[in-house]
């Protein structure tokens, strides 16, 4: 069996967090070997494990369970990391900037949510887990604005396409370093292996909400976009339908 991917998806506050944690601790105890990650910016994992979780792997107790807990610092520090000069080199290609546009950029509204997919990718394709249980964000426009910027790298214009390609060339001269326009299309491609991932038996959706106007509302919004990008939806769980 490959690594599965099972998403918790909702709007903030319906219980997301506590959900994946016990559909991650019974996979564990069932004998699966399981990665639990939360990208929640208002992280609640540590207090609900009752255990320090942090941006690296940490082992929970004896169970054949893994947690990484990222808040917003922690997601915006990794971006850095792995697209950060990236970043520099291709819009410096078109205008006078310095490297503080890498800082602006890591700010961007939708970033944080779009590295976490390309790393939900690297941990499936990379990692020798049965299980990875991604506790997502609250419910925003990540899966439309994944799909939005693969068709921006594929559309790129033909003048901006001829002007990267000469520098290419001259860079490769100088430097033997990727140019911009090979830098742009590994992006395209990574937009390409998480919308596949997306749509393929490995990942599967778990929407999580409360019997409340707006929680049904979020919630039809969120299947809707699954269904566009052919995501599997596994089951809706509905909190809080008993008070004591």
């Amino acid at each position: 069996m490959g690594t599965k991917v099972l998403s918790f998806w909702g709007k903030g506050g319906v219980g997301k967090t506590t959900c994946s944690a016990s559909y991650a601790s019974y996979l564990a105890k069932e004998g699966f070997n399981t990665l639990l990650v939360t990208s929640d910016p208002t992280p609640s994992l540590s207090d609900i494990m009752d255990v320090r979780i942090g941006a690296e792997k940490r082992k929970i107790g004896g169970l054949s369970l893994t947690a990484i807990e990222l808040d917003e610092e922690s997601v915006k520090r990794m971006w850095k990391e792995k697209f950060g000069e990236e970043v520099y080199k291709v819009v410096s290609s078109f205008l006078p900037v310095d490297r503080s546009i890498i800082d602006y950029v890591a700010g961007a509204p939708g970033i944080p949510d779009e590295f976490m997919l390309s790393y939900i990718l690297d941990l499936h394709d990379g990692e020798r887990y049965d299980y990875i249980v991604w506790d997502t964000a609250p419910a925003g426009g990540t899966l439309r604005l994944l799909r939005i910027e693969e068709q921006f790298y594929r559309h790129l214009g033909d003048a901006a396409k001829l002007y990267l390609s000469v520098k290419t060339v001259i860079e490769r001269i100088r430097r033997g370093e990727r140019g911009p326009l090979e830098i742009i299309e590994a992006w395209r491609g990574l937009a390409l292996k998480v919308l596949n991932l997306l749509s393929s038996k490995d990942f599967i959706a778990y929407i999580v909400t409360i019997p409340e106007w707006l929680g049904v509302a979020q919630t039809e919004r969120i299947i809707n976009e699954l269904k566009e990008f052919n995501i599997k939806i596994g089951s809706i769980i509905v909190n809080q339908v008993l008070r004591g």
